[in-house]
């Protein structure tokens, strides 16, 4: 399980930016994972967060620098909840056939984003 906080020299906390919806300064935002074992940090850039058949979803990719020598992103799909205590959580799927089903809805979502305009 991980666990977020936000990473910006401001205390506002950051909006998941829609497939679709322009970029904007706040799109610069990034959301820290804490994996909860290992104490490790993940920087991450949101991309999508949608329900699912009664469970939520986020879809994100690892942030890093661009020095010019960066490989292209992977997408990165976890199941996301708030605990009793409104910290947002995120946890690995590892049902493939779950996994699979939850991406072809992502890619739904991207590829109407990208037809709509918006």
């Amino acid at each position: 399980m991980k666990r977020s906080k936000a990473s910006s020299g401001s205390s506002k906390r950051p909006e998941h930016r829609p497939i679709g919806r322009r970029r904007s300064i706040e799109d610069d935002v990034l959301a820290v994972l804490i994996d909860e074992r290992s104490g490790r940090e993940y920087y991450v850039s949101m991309l999508d967060n949608f329900p699912y058949k009664g469970r939520a979803y986020s879809v994100m990719y690892n942030y890093e620098p661009d020095d010019g020598f960066r490989r292209d992103p992977e997408i990165i799909i976890m199941r996301s909840w708030r605990d009793d205590n409104g910290e947002q959580l995120f946890s690995s799927i590892r049902d493939r056939r779950e996994l699979d089903a939850v991406f072809e809805v992502f890619f739904d979502r991207y590829a109407e984003s990208l037809t709509s305009g918006s």
